[in-house]
């Protein structure tokens, strides 16, 4: 008996975006991405509803058993693939972000050239950089001579070619400071405006789930990106809620030509030689201990009695994106959230995951507004617990949202 029982621990999954919905993709080897082995879960495909018929004495009748939607919960650790990014080379979590409707982005590397002007906020850039609005929104900026060791993330980008940046520089950057453009992948989230849009930016995906010789499959699942959070120094972690249909269990062993990323993940720091801040707001780096963005996505399954279980492929709806964190409180002058709060204040946002080239994480926030602020207090110091909502500051190049710009580079 002992050798049947399963075992969580040796669990496999497998996640791949299905051409048609709701049709097995077939995932394969290829197909797998790591996640935390304790941080999955997953329902029955079934429920139970009471009887209340009479039945000649005070015992209650047959229950009605009746289906339901597949929930999974997955959280993952985020990290790169460790590798120098193109068209075929993605971040692991790729599929997931995609099913999500983080619809993904390759930008090809643009080699180092001078600026042709700037200011403390903004640089205008030089040869090898197009001239398309919004372009590389959320994209990192490698800055050499003047400004070296700065890695300046886009949050606007005009025709002239002029990015607006989430740092504040000492000086207006001028012609003796260069950038360069890392090959990347950007992910963001998507309001489809069509049916034809649907397809590209909101697609189905098929997810195996292996666990020590059993096989679950789900199939028309889509998700959202629940939760994005770290603590100071410690990489980033990211929950997805998947919904879907059930397609059967069996008995099937894991796969074994799964390949794993085997590196670490990056971590929210800013590094011994960095310049730019690992968590800054308003242009200005906080002392936090750790950050949570909530996507507040709306996941549903409509009732369709076409289907195994009653209910179709996941849909996804709306989402109310905020962030909460607590830096330690400040004088007025250096910090004074409640005239923000007060003010209706908008504002920029930045957050940094430093690692190898190929495994660093950018999350970019062109326009945030403080919600909330109560004090708090953290190892006898005064702090300040914050929410922040993340607004769309319009779309970009790619037809993307902009309330945040995830980047891997």
């Amino acid at each position: 008996m002992a050798e049947s029982i399963i075992r969580i621990s040796n669990v496999a999954m497998l996640l791949k975006v299905e051409t048609t919905e709701d049709v097995d993709a077939a995932p394969a080897a290829v197909d797998a991405f790591p996640f935390e082995t304790d941080g999955y879960s997953y329902n029955s495909p079934f429920t139970s509803e009471d009887s209340n018929e009479a039945t000649g004495d005070m015992v209650a009748g047959a229950p009605l058993i009746i289906g339901q939607p597949a929930d999974i919960s997955i959280r993952v650790r985020l990290k790169g693939a460790a590798a120098t990014y193109t068209s075929l080379v993605k971040p692991p979590h790729h599929a997931l972000f995609t099913i999500a409707g983080m619809r993904g982005l390759f930008t090809a590397a643009i080699a180092a050239a001078a600026l042709t002007g700037g200011t403390t906020s903004s640089a205008t850039l030089g040869t090898g950089f197009n001239t398309t609005v919004n372009a590389y929104v959320g994209m990192p900026l490698l800055m050499s001579g003047a400004s070296a060791g700065a890695i300046a993330l886009i949050t606007a980008y005009s025709a002239g070619k002029v990015a607006t940046l989430t740092d504040l520089f000492g000086a207006p950057l001028a012609t003796d400071s260069s950038a360069a453009l890392p090959a990347n992948w950007t992910y963001a989230g998507t309001s489809p405006q069509g049916v034809a849009d649907r397809a590209a930016d909101h697609p189905s995906g098929t997810l195996y789930i292996y666990e020590d010789g059993a096989l679950l499959k789900f199939t028309g699942c889509r998700a959202v990106m629940d939760e994005l959070s770290a603590n100071t120094a410690k990489p980033g972690f990211a929950t997805f809620k998947l919904r879907g249909i059930f397609r059967g269990r069996t008995d099937v062993a894991i796969p074994d030509d799964i390949a794993y990323p085997g590196h670490s993940a990056p971590t929210l720091v800013r590094g011994p030689s960095g310049i730019s801040p690992a968590f800054s707001l308003k242009r200005t780096s906080l002392p936090i201990s750790n950050f949570s963005i909530k996507t507040g996505g709306d996941l549903t399954s409509p009732d369709d009695p076409n289907t195994p279980y009653g209910f179709g492929p996941g849909v996804i709806g709306g989402r109310t994106p905020m962030l909460s964190c607590d830096p330690l409180g400040t004088h007025v002058a250096v910090r004074d959230t409640l005239a923000d709060l007060a003010a209706g204040t908008q504002f920029t946002g930045a957050i940094r995951f430093l690692g190898a080239a190929g495994n660093r994480i950018a999350i970019t926030l062109p326009k945030v507004q403080t919600t909330g602020s109560q004090p708090s207090e953290r190892q006898k110091m005064r702090s300040e617990q914050n929410e922040y909502r993340l607004l769309g500051s319009g779309r970009d190049a790619q037809d993307r949202n902009t309330d945040m710009v995830i980047c891997f580079y």
